[in-house]
């Protein structure tokens, strides 16, 4: 897995907002080192298309800190998560 997060996540009070990279070939990642349980998740892949194209992007019902996103193709993309501390 390739997500690269960057390295001065936003707090607000005890939420936190989870910016990052995503790779090629990334499909999820676990977010348990920088949170308790996520909230929202967002994706797009970097395309030349204004602001991205959107990528289909959830949470796991299996774990509070696992999310699940389409894959960015050979371009990547980003990811921005909302949850708890």
């Amino acid at each position: 897995m390739a997500f690269v997060s960057d390295n001065r996540p936003h707090t607000l009070g005890d939420l936190i907002v989870i910016t990052g990279t995503i790779a090629n070939g990334d499909v999820s990642v676990e977010l348990s080192d920088f949170l308790s349980e996520v909230l929202m998740v967002t994706a797009v892949a970097n395309t030349a298309t204004p602001g991205g194209t959107p990528l289909t992007a959830g949470i796991d019902t299996t774990s509070a800190t696992l999310v699940r996103f389409g894959d960015p193709g050979a371009s990547g993309g980003r990811l921005m998560v909302f949850g708890k501390r």
